[in-house]
């Protein structure tokens, strides 16, 4: 039977029996009755009103949207890719433990829910806490090692440890990534003042220095790998590719035959390897990015003709040829008998004295730029060449003078003017 209709049997009693009977209720009474009321009416579900239902029902719902948090703010794991690497070792409040085999022997104790560190390797450099006496959460130190990276260690609950540790990931920089020969780089990297390094340029260099700076003389795409030692051997290297480019090499030549008149036109024929763009100065003010142009001087004279030649990599190289039209100065003659000096050989060198007493072969050149030699004999024989102006036939082959008779010469040249040229002969070998 509920407590209202026991009230209600109560009241069924009172009234049978005393409903003929004028009764006054006293004050103790009544007051008895209406507190009671109050209190039944208080505890009355009513949708209206704000009791204390409702008030339990947000108590108990804050209290478990605050568990879940704290519950996922201390679950929250560490972010795959980043770098760190979390370790934890399980601990007995007051006793010290050695995690060593995680990080460098590091040696902690917990103790009321505190962090000491035993290691005197280690310093801490902060300590999170909070009040003067009990810390409200677990503290956090950090402990920062010399010639190493930082280490975070916090406490997980009590007696429970965690110790995070950056990995060491090395980075290496370059003053530029591509060029063009002889390639001059820059590199620097992040490794530690104290850490001993090691640089490998991929063509055989090798440097110790910290940031060195290395030319590449040779065409190719190098790897250029640093690694410093670290525990248990060398650490993760790091690297970076440079790409070195060829130059091109610029020249040419000029077709027309000499002597040129005025008002002929000149043909230019580009002899570059390696480029793909040009660009030529005819000297007198007029220019063309074509490959083998032809020009039209209004008068002739000495022009300083120039010719720039580009890669597909952008490298460059130029010549230029002064007085490209001016055949002042420009010759090379050659005698038609000499006689050798029957002492022995002298090498080909030639003198005033020599020259009076025509003991060498040599011509008498200005002009020239380019310059070979070739003498044989009747049989066909190569008995001396020479690519130096100043370098002329002695006579001898192989150390024995040769015989008396007529020797055939050819040369073939350029002037400096870029005039090529070719001439042929013959000399007498005379006999004292």
């Amino acid at each position: 039977m509920t407590e209202e209709q026991r009230d209600n049997n109560l009241e069924d009693l009172f009234r049978s029996k005393l409903e003929e009977n004028e009764m006054v209720a006293g004050s103790d009474l009544e007051g008895r009755v209406m507190r009671r009321l109050e209190r039944r009416e208080f505890f009355r579900f009513n949708i209206s009103r704000f009791n204390f239902y409702y008030l339990t029902a947000a108590l108990a719902a804050l209290t478990v949207a605050g568990v879940i948090l704290l519950s996922g703010h201390d679950n929250e794991q560490q972010p795959a890719g980043t770098g760190i690497q979390q370790k934890a070792v399980t601990m007995v409040p007051g006793e010290a433990v050695s995690a060593g085999k995680l990080d460098d022997s590091i040696s902690v104790a917990v103790k009321s829910s505190l962090v000491k560190v035993a290691d005197t390797a280690f310093k801490p450099a902060s300590v999170s806490t909070s009040g003067d006496s009990q810390p409200e959460r677990e503290p956090e130190l950090t402990f920062r090692r010399p010639e190493a990276e930082t280490v975070n260690v916090s406490t997980i609950g009590t007696g429970r440890i965690s110790v995070i540790s950056p990995a060491a990931i090395l980075s290496v920089e370059a003053s530029v990534a591509s060029g063009c020969v002889p390639l001059h780089v820059s590199f620097a990297c992040n490794a530690q003042e104290s850490q001993k390094i090691s640089w490998d340029f991929g063509d055989g260099g090798t440097s110790s220095l910290r940031n060195p700076d290395y030319i590449f003389n040779l065409p190719g795409t190098y790897t250029v790998t640093l690694t410093t030692p670290g525990q248990g051997g060398l650490s993760s290297p790091a690297a970076v590719e440079i790409d070195v480019y060829e130059r091109p090499e610029a020249a040419f030549e000029v077709r027309n035959k000499d002597p040129l008149d005025e008002g002929d036109r000149v043909e230019f024929v580009n002899r570059s390897t390696g480029a793909v763009d040009y660009l030529w100065d005819f000297g007198d003010g007029v220019f063309s990015t074509l490959s083998d142009p032809s020009h039209r001087y209004r008068e002739m004279g000495g022009y300083n003709v120039s010719l720039v030649a580009w890669s597909a990599e952008g490298c460059a190289d130029s010549v230029t040829v002064s007085d490209l039209f001016n055949g002042r100065g420009m010759y090379i003659r050659f005698p038609n008998a000499f006689v050798p000096n029957e002492g022995g050989p002298t090498g080909g060198n030639y003198n005033t004295r020599t020259d009076e007493e025509s003991s060498v072969f040599h011509p008498v050149a200005a002009g020239v730029s380019d310059y070979n030699l070739k003498i044989y004999s009747k049989a066909g024989m190569l008995v001396f060449e020479s690519n130096e102006t100043g370098l002329g036939w002695d006579g001898y082959y192989k150390g024995g003078l040769c015989a008396p008779g007529v020797y055939v010469w050819k040369v073939r040249g350029t002037y400096r003017n870029g005039q090529k040229f070719i001439m042929a002969g013959d000399v007498t070998l005379l006999k004292y």
